[in-house]
């Protein structure tokens, strides 16, 4: 699982790198968050998405793909916000 997050990690960071680093604002990251906790992908033990590997905080931080505005839910549950 290790392996995978670092990749998914990686090719995400390369994109948003890519993309000019936009940033989500805070209303942004809640609602994402909100989707991502009630998810049945998320493991509230290690804060992790099962499905892509990603941590999953409200915290507005380089390392949060809640806070890359052009990222995406691999799962689609984002396109509704």
């Amino acid at each position: 699982m290790l392996i995978y997050r670092i990749k998914t990690f990686v090719k995400s960071l390369f994109w948003h790198i890519a993309r000019g680093l936009p940033k989500s604002g805070k209303t942004n990251i809640l609602l994402r968050y909100n989707v991502c906790i009630s998810c049945e992908s998320y493991n509230p033990e290690d804060k992790i998405c099962n499905e892509c590997g990603c941590n999953i905080s409200d915290k507005n931080i380089f390392l949060n793909k809640l806070a890359w505005a052009d990222q995406e839910c691999p799962l689609g549950k984002w396109n509704k916000l």
